[in-house]
């Protein structure tokens, strides 16, 4: 399955993307900040451009501030920025390796015309019999040829210049001169701002043809100097998983404020982790976080067309702290992959007991955030947000075997149940982007709407709702890891699911579905107020102000399942009755039928009523013949070479029964009959039935082979398992040794992890809760 998109037009690269003519009715724009005021101690107000440019290519370059007071746009040659994105070391100005202004007359740009036409061509294409240019209705560009191949680091600067903390006067109106008003938008009042600005590639001097998805920055400082003024700016981030993204803007209104995109969003408290949350500042450059929590750095290209791919193995990859880590997006988006899923618990692969948890295993191919979710008791479906399920993710930094903790519990912070085949998938995401947006106190048209470009296949079919479109954010109050409460109010204490962080105008659905998302193209997450709402004060103003919002998205893979069990481990209580069922394989000439003298109903003294739940047809135990315990505690008088059948019952009266290792030594003065049941056959086992016990259900050899039944002769060592009271202290059990072993010890496991037993809840319910295991010895001659 696959999506079309259309190809933008050709055009030159600038602000004229950002505010094309197509820009809706009611819209504002936003002036394009260089100020050394700073958002969170890491992103400066200031929007640093790149553009790539082959060799002998040209770089055209123009804005309203050019010549403007100390208005300017400096070029630097590739790799003489460094440093961190957002804090990065930019050289002086005056050592730029081009400065605009150094070719008098050019580069200034006078209205909207001439923003909307883009530059003119260098050089006229005719001089007779009068000098013409090519695209005649654009500005006169500054113009830069390229002396090498690479990304080029431009500053367009305001009239103040260089270095200011001031802001700008910009009027937000998208038509920049045709009134005295707006007449700002041309002169020093643009302060630290500019209004329009534009850096084209061509690639000759009377060219006309733009050569687009060149130009791109890794965060945009603007400033609209009110609010009520809602822009509508497109953009195209690419992660360096190498998804590209189109994230519309669509009526955001705030004031001054930072856009860009990484795969983190903030950090929690704990200073590495995503926290998936906002962060609530005290100001309006978010300064003195709430639970101290964190903003992380710009970390992907934010291009202002689509992106032309040529320049992508000449762009830098940063990493979650802007760290230059190495050169070179994908040109195809990386399709992550996992495998290798399981969960290894307290009693070993897929099991653990009650309350303890564990943890899940699983390889991955890439980096990247994951999704776990475990279908609790009782429910019907995986739903992340159903309180009977439990849903837990996080962030693993790079290919590998990982290891998740589980506490045990279920969403709603109960344990889940004893229970069996407890199902849970594992899935890892690709191409994860947040769009984190500082200080922007109104969303009152709902945007932004993020469409991935280039999904790498089809979206898996769970969840189902899941597509291009989807985004997820979370306006809620929370706690972060380290125990602080993000909050509604300066009097918050504990939190209500549902309650927003504080603001005017919080969304009214608070927070999407962590798994499905919603669909960014919806009003879903409209906030604040059509206008105003700009205090500046914690908790005052509309609900983007002094916040920093988060949105994200990815692309997901199918889930990879499994299943684990919770297990009782209450020590196991079972009643073993020892019975001989025949002599000489006779039972009718000697038995006396049932005899329970060891276990009498009727003389209850110990409330085994509740333990006595064979599947028995009277509760008696008198002599009928459709009993299930069927033997006698007394054979009668045996004599020389008689062959006695002993049969050893055994019932589950308290919870469910893994890894049962039966062990019974042969009585004196006997000798195991290896060939009772076949050749080399002296083991029986009978299980999960409701009649006699006169056919057993599996026959077992005598030796250690891999079947569950081993006949260990005498005066061999016993298995581990084997226990006999400690005559040291009644109260413990120690392992047998040879010595115990006289005369042979049959040893039956009649049940294995991860199979178990069930505990017996009524007579012969379930059938599968008792059983017996049989084995015969010949009377030694005396």
């Amino acid at each position: 399955m696959g999506w079309n998109f259309a190809t933008l037009p050709a055009a030159a690269e600038g602000s004229r993307n950002l505010y094309p003519s197509s820009t809706p009715a009611g819209a504002y724009r936003a002036n394009t900040e260089w100020r050394e005021t700073v958002y969170g101690s890491i992103v400066k107000r200031r929007t640093l451009l790149k553009v790539f440019a082959n060799k002998d290519e040209y770089i055209l370059m123009g804005s309203t501030a050019v010549g403007v007071g100390s208005g300017d746009i400096l070029l630097y040659k590739p790799n003489r920025v460094t440093g961190q994105i957002g804090d990065e070391t930019i050289p002086a100005a005056n050592t730029a390796d081009f400065l605009c202004t150094s070719q008098a007359g050019k580069g200034f740009i006078s209205s909207r015309t001439q923003e909307l036409a883009g530059p003119t061509t260098i050089d006229p294409i005719t001089t007779t019999p009068t000098i013409t240019y090519g695209n005649p209705t654009g500005y006169t560009p500054c113009y830069y040829q390229a002396p090498e191949t690479g990304i080029y680091d431009v500053v367009v600067m305001g009239p103040l210049g260089f270095s200011t903390t001031f802001d700008g006067s910009p009027t937000g109106d998208l038509d920049i001169g045709t009134s005295t008003t707006r007449a700002n938008n041309f002169t020093s009042n643009q302060n630290s701002s500019v209004a329009a600005w534009d850096i084209t590639i061509r690639n000759s001097k009377t060219s006309t043809s733009d050569l687009t998805g060149r130009l791109f920055t890794y965060y945009l400082a603007l400033y609209t100097a009110g609010n009520g003024r809602p822009i509508y700016p497109t953009v195209y981030p690419v992660t360096v998983d190498g998804y590209r993204y189109k994230t519309e803007i669509r009526g955001l209104d705030p004031n001054g404020f930072v856009l860009y995109g990484n795969e983190v969003g903030f950090f929690d408290s704990d200073g590495t982790s995503t926290l998936y949350k906002n962060v609530l500042g005290s100001d309006a450059q978010i300064s003195n976080r709430d639970g101290n929590t964190s903003l992380s750095r710009p970390q992907f290209p934010i291009f202002f067309n689509e992106p032309d791919s040529s320049s992508f193995s000449y762009i830098k990859i940063y990493d979650r702290n802007g760290n230059n880590t190495s050169i070179g997006i994908p040109t195809t988006a990386i399709i992550p992959t996992i495998s290798d899923i399981s969960f290894l618990g307290t009693l070993g692969q897929n099991d653990t007991e009650l309350a303890k948890g564990g943890n899940f295993r699983f390889r991955t191919s890439t980096g990247g955030r994951y999704q776990i979710i475990i279908k609790g008791n009782g429910s019907s479906d995986f739903e992340a947000l159903n309180l009977k399920n439990r849903f837990l993710e996080g962030y693993v930094s790079s290919a590998g075997v990982y290891s998740i903790p589980w506490d045990g519990k279920d969403n709603a912070g109960n344990n889940i149940p004893i229970g069996n085949s407890y199902s849970f998938q594992i899935r890892i995401m690709g191409g994860e982007y947040h769009f984190p947006i500082l200080d922007a106190e109104n969303n009152y048209y709902g945007g932004p709407t993020i469409t991935l470009l280039n999904p790498p296949d089809a979206y898996p079919s769970a969840p189902t709702s899941f597509g291009v479109y989807t985004a997820f954010y979370d306006d809620r109050v929370y706690k972060t890891k380290g125990g602080t409460i993000v909050h509604v109010g300066a009097t918050q204490t504990n939190i209500n699911n549902n309650d927003p962080l504080c603001g005017i105008g919080a969304p009214t659905i608070r927070f999407s579905d962590p798994v499905k998302g919603f669909d960014s193209r919806t009003n879903q997450r409209t906030f604040g107020q059509a206008s105003g709402g700009n205090s500046n004060t914690r908790c005052t103003g509309s609900f983007g102000d002094t916040k920093g919002l988060d949105m994200w998205t990815f692309f997901p893979r199918g889930y990879q399942a499994n299943s684990l069990n919770i297990l009782d481990t209450t020590p196991t209580k079972m009643l073993l009755v020892k019975r001989i069922t025949t002599i000489n394989n006779n039972s009718g000439a000697t038995i006396n039928g049932d005899d329970m003298s060891l276990f009498n109903d009727d003389a209850d003294t110990n409330n085994q009523d509740n333990f006595l739940l064979w599947p028995d047809s009277d509760s008696d135990r008198d002599n009928s013949t459709n009993i299930y315990l069927q033997g006698a505690i007394n054979g009668g008088k045996v004599e020389n070479n008689d062959d006695v059948e002993f049969t050893i019952y055994f019932l589950i009266i308290n919870n469910q029964a893994t890894n049962i290792r039966l062990c019974d030594l042969v009585p004196k003065n006997m000798t195991f009959s290896a060939n009772a049941f076949g050749s080399g056959q002296g083991i029986a086992l009978g299980s999960s039935s409701t009649t006699l016990p006169t056919t057993p259900t599996n026959y077992f050899t005598n030796n250690s082979d891999g079947d569950r039944g081993v006949f260990y002769a005498p005066n061999t060592t016993p298995p581990t398992g084997c226990k006999k009271p400690d005559p040291n202290n009644a109260n413990n059990f120690i392992n047998m040794t040879s010595s115990d072993n006289t005369n042979g010890l049959v040893v039956v496991d009649v049940v294995a992890s991860p199979t178990f037993l069930p505990k017996a809840n009524s007579s012969g319910n379930p059938i599968n809760s008792y059983g017996f295991i049989r084995f015969r010895a010949k009377v030694d001659p005396q």
